[in-house]
């Protein structure tokens, strides 16, 4: 694919995954053992051609930045194009309405408004902006971009109608309104955590020109809004063309703590690790050696990345590099992140353990599965 920039937002304002976003942004998240949240968004996008790509963050994205580096492992260390992180602290734009050095974002036009002078620098013709809430494994922006200039639309707004097989939509996600001819008549914002049967919900996916998106950021900020979805789609929805495009295969969505959990017992499955991973996922290289399972461990329905060491019984968990499970040890419907350490004789059932945490031994944590117990960083237990 040529002539398009890919846009990410980093960051959700509506996510809440308590002690797990305190030190990181969202996109950082990680996932299935050795990835993170963003590796399979610029994934999609490499695999489908954009190597011109801007990342824009609002806080708390150090870890971002060293995961991605140069974009070497995605093929995007370029002279022309790549990967760019763009911070809130970069040099605003020059917006009429936008104050300057005025912290971080009210919103997500208005994080697009202070970096405009990095996107009018692009020679894309069509840019694609998407988030890191809703993660669409197997979405073909060839196939996206194809139909929203056969469409003659102004802007192509990406919804979905399912989570993996079932109707639920998630909380707080905005839900569209279109009419017949699948044109946008308005939305909001879904406030109630049931199964509807009827709804068209946003995955946070939009394709346009770039010269449309530079214009309608502008005018946005201009008027005093902005909120990408409430200040310039709803606001414009009379007068511009917002053509829905279905998107109908493998997703998920990353808000909440019960859904982060959900989202990595999901890879536990044959079938959805084999969809997700039907196209090359990139991540990081670590080099590290491989896991040793000592004598006596037993292991069942687990991820378990390289660099452990397995002592005691691991089911149904996901663990990352560098974790250390002791002999008598039982980790169980657990997620435990990099480098930590389970000493002797704990229990753990439905636990998200964060990077270099220390459980000492004897220890017992037991959350349950629509609430697990969630262990901060750099802790000792």
């Amino acid at each position: 694919m040529l002539n398009v920039l890919g846009i990410v937002f980093a960051y959700n304002d509506r996510e809440n995954l308590r002690e797990l976003t305190s030190i990181r942004t969202l996109a950082s998240l990680p996932v299935a053992g050795k990835y993170r949240i963003i590796d399979f968004i610029i994934s999609g996008f490499v695999n489908s051609g954009i190597n011109d790509i801007s990342i824009l963050t609002k806080n708390n994205y150090h870890s971002l930045m060293d995961h991605i580096g140069a974009g070497n492992e995605w093929d995007l260390n370029r002279k022309i194009g790549g990967i760019r992180i763009l911070t809130p602290l970069s040099k605003p734009g020059m917006v009429e309405g936008m104050i300057e050095n005025s912290g971080f974002y009210k919103g997500t036009a208005e994080a697009l408004a202070r970096n405009l002078h990095s996107i009018k620098r692009s020679t894309a013709e069509y840019v694609i902006l998407t988030g890191c809430r809703v993660v669409c494994c197997l979405m073909d922006y060839n196939e996206l971009l194809d139909e929203h200039i056969k469409s003659g639309a102004d802007i192509t707004a990406v919804y979905a109608d399912m989570m993996n097989g079932c109707r639920k939509v998630p909380l707080k996600i905005p839900v569209f309104h279109f009419d017949e001819n699948m044109r946008l008549t308005g939305l909001h914002d879904n406030e109630d955590d049931v199964t509807r049967q009827d709804a068209t919900w946003s995955v946070g996916t939009f394709v346009m020109q770039k010269s449309l998106l530079e214009a309608l950021v502008s005018d946005c900020v201009a008027r005093g809004g902005h909120s990408f979805y409430n200040d310039i789609l709803d606001y414009l929805s009379g007068s511009l063309y917002i053509k829905g495009y279905h998107y109908d295969k493998q997703l998920f969505e990353i808000s909440d703590i019960t859904g982060y959990m959900n989202a990595n017992m999901n890879f536990l499955k044959s079938d959805y690790r084999e969809e997700a991973f039907k196209k090359p996922i990139y991540t990081k290289i670590k080099d590290s050696v491989p896991t040793i399972y000592c004598e006596g461990s037993v292991v069942k329905n687990s991820l378990v990345a390289d660099g452990c060491k397995i002592q005691g019984v691991v089911e149904n968990s996901i663990i990352s590099r560098g974790v250390k499970v002791g002999r008598g040890a039982v980790v169980r419907n657990s997620i435990i992140m990099q480098s930590t350490e389970i000493m002797n004789d704990v229990e753990l059932m439905y636990v998200i353990i964060d990077k270099d945490v220390i459980v000492r031994e004897n220890q017992k944590l037991i959350g349950h599965e629509r609430y697990p117990v969630v262990v901060e960083k750099r802790s000792i237990v």
